[in-house]
C-alpha cells in the first residue's frame, strides 16, 4: 500500500509547525513502527537527522554524520551539537535512549549545552524520538538524570484513529476489523498489505508464513524494552494472550509463586507499558480484587498467541498445521478484539454520542448463579447506563441476546433505584433486530450501521 504515515496526524504536524521557529527541546515517544521518525522528518524537512546505533561507538556515529552532511570532524557529540545549533539547524536524534549503551555521558553534555544556550538566549532546536517506554522514562523522568525537567514540549504518538484509517484503506468494515484486530493503528503494518490478497492471507503471509516479514517483530518490540532478559516476561505475556488473565492463573505457571508473578506484572505495567490491569467498571480500581490483565498492543497479543506459541512448529516448517491453527482460532481471537473495538468507538463518541458516556469498559462479578460477564458497560452523569453485548457472528437473534443480557444487568450495582437503562447489541449481522425490550430502549448495530456511524463522524 501507499504511505499512510500521516493519516490523522494533522494535530501533531500543526504543533510541530508552530514551534519550528522557536527554541525547543521536543520529545516524541511511541511504540516501534508508530511513525515517530516519519513525523519529525515530515515536519522538519531541513533538519540534520542522527540515528543512535545501539551497537556502535560514538566515534563511528560522529564519523557517519560528518560524511553524510559534509561537516567537519568532531571529537565529541557536544561539539557537533554546538556546531549545528550555531548553523541554525534543527537536529533530530532518533532512538535517543540508545546513548545509555553507547555513552551515557552525552546526556550531561546535552544538558550543559541547553542550559548555557538558554541562559545566553542563543538558538537551540532539538527533537528527540525514542521507542523504549522504560528507557525514555529513565532518561527524562528520573530526577537523578541530567535531562530531568529540561524538555519544552512532548508528543506521545499513539495509534492512527479508526475513522481516518478506514477511510484511507477503502475496504469493508468486516475486513478492516480483522486487520485492526492484529495491526490496530500502527501505520507501518498497513503499508505492507497486498490489497490483491484476502485479509487472512495477508496476515498469515506477513506474520506466520515461512518467509514472513514480521515473524520476529514481536521479539524486536520486546528487545527494545527487555534486551536479552526476556524469558520470564515472555512467559507472562504468553499466558495472558492465551486467556490466563487472572493472577492465580498466571501464577500457576510459576509454581503458584504469586509474589514473584506480581513483581513481573507490575514491571510490565508500570515500567514497560505492555500490560494493563482492568477491573469491573463499577469498582474502585485501587481496591478491587477482581482485576484481570490484558496486553495493551493488538499486534503483540496476536504474535504471542499465534506465532510464539507455535514456534516449535515454525522451526520444523510445519506451516500447514500452523495455517490450520490460525484458521480455526482467528475468529474467536477477533471476537475478543471486537469488544475492544466497540469500546473504543463509544469512548471516542463515534457510536451513541448523544449519551455522552464518561466511563466505558467491561463489567463482571459474582452473582447467585456463580459469575456473570457483560462485554460493554457505559455510564454517564445523567445516571444513564448502557449494557452491551458484542457478537462477532452472522444472523444474531437480538431477542435471545437481550433476554440473557437483561438478566445479567440486574447483578450490576450502580444507582439501581434511579438509573435509566439502555441496551445495545453489536454484531456482524442480525436475523432479527429489536428496538425495545422490557420497556428499555435497545440499539442493534450491525456492520452496516457501524460503518455509517464511522463515515458520518469521519467526514
Amino acid at each position: 500500500m501507499a504511505n499512510i504515515q500521516f493519516i490523522g496526524r494533522a494535530g501533531e504536524l500543526s504543533k510541530l509547525n508552530e514551534i519550528s521557529e522557536k527554541n525547543f527541546f521536543l520529545i516524541v515517544r511511541g511504540r516501534r513502527r508508530i511513525g515517530k521518525t516519519s513525523l519529525l522528518r515530515k515536519a522538519f524537512q531541513q533538519a540534520v537527522y542522527i540515528f543512535t546505533w545501539p551497537d556502535k561507538s560514538i566515534d563511528w556515529i560522529l564519523e557517519q554524520i560528518s560524511e553524510e552532511y559534509h561537516l567537519p570532524k568532531f571529537k565529541n557529540f557536544g561539539s557537533l551539537l554546538e556546531y549545528l545549533f550555531e548553523q541554525n539547524k534543527i537536529v533530530i536524534i532518533d532512538e535517543f535512549q540508545n546513548f545509555l549503551n553507547v555513552d551515557k555521558s552525552i546526556y550531561g553534555e546535552i544538558q550543559e549545552i541547553l542550559d548555557r544556550r538558554k541562559q545566553k538566549k542563543k538558538v537551540f532546536r532539538l527533537a528527540i524520538a525514542g521507542s523504549s517506554y522504560s528507557l525514555m522514562n529513565k532518561v527524562f523522568y528520573n530526577s537523578a538524570s541530567p535531562l530531568y525537567g529540561r524538555k519544552t514540549h512532548e508528543i506521545i504518538l499513539g495509534n492512527l484513529d479508526i475513522p481516518s484509517l478506514l477511510k484511507e484503506l477503502r475496504i469493508s468494515l468486516e475486513e478492516f476489523i480483522e486487520l485492526w484486530s492484529v495491526f490496530e493503528g500502527v501505520p507501518y503494518y498497513y503499508e505492507l498489505i497486498d490489497l490483491k490478497k484476502t485479509v487472512r492471507d495477508n496476515i498469515f503471509t506477513l506474520i506466520l508464513s515461512q518467509n514472513s516479514q514480521l515473524k520476529e517483530e514481536g521479539k524486536a518490540i520486546l528487545s527494545v524494552e527487555f534486551g536479552k532478559d526476556s524469558k520470564t516476561y515472555n512467559t507472562v505475556l504468553t499466558a495472558i494472550s492465551e486467556g490466563k488473565t487472572k493472577l492465580n492463573e498466571i501464577a500457576s505457571l510459576f509454581d503458584n509463586k504469586k509474589n514473584e508473578v506480581v513483581k513481573y506484572i507490575e514491571l510490565l505495567r508500570k515500567d514497560f507499558n505492555l500490560v494493563k490491569k482492568v477491573t469491573p467498571l463499577t469498582e474502585n480500581p485501587e481496591k478491587s480484587r477482581l482485576g484481570k490483565y490484558e496486553i495493551n498492543d493488538n499486534f503483540l497479543s496476536f504474535w504471542f498467541y499465534f506465532y510464539d506459541k507455535n514456534r516449535s512448529y515454525i522451526e520444523q516448517e510445519r506451516f500447514e498445521e500452523i495455517r490450520s491453527f490460525f484458521d480455526n482460532q482467528f475468529n474467536s481471537y477477533i471476537g475478543r478484539k471486537f469488544e475492544k473495538f466497540i469500546i473504543e468507538l463509544i469512548k471516542t463518541g463515534k457510536v451513541l454520542p448523544e449519551f455522552e458516556f464518561t466511563k466505558v469498559g467491561n463489567q463482571w462479578g459474582k452473582c447467585e448463579t456463580g459469575t456473570y460477564e457483560i462485554d460493554v458497560l457505559a455510564l454517564n452523569s445523567k445516571e444513564e447506563v448502557l449494557f452491551g453485548e458484542c457478537k462477532w457472528s452472522e444472523d444474531v437473534n437480538a431477542l435471545e441476546v437481550l433476554s440473557e443480557l437483561h438478566m445479567k444487568a440486574e447483578f450490576v450495582k450502580w444507582n439501581n433505584e434511579k438509573r435509566k437503562e439502555i441496551f445495545a447489541v453489536f454484531a456482524k449481522s442480525f436475523s432479527k433486530k429489536i428496538n425495545e425490550f422490557e420497556g428499555r430502549k435497545v440499539y442493534c448495530f450491525d456492520l452496516k450501521d457501524l460503518e455509517k456511524a464511522l463515515k458520518r463522524k469521519g467526514e
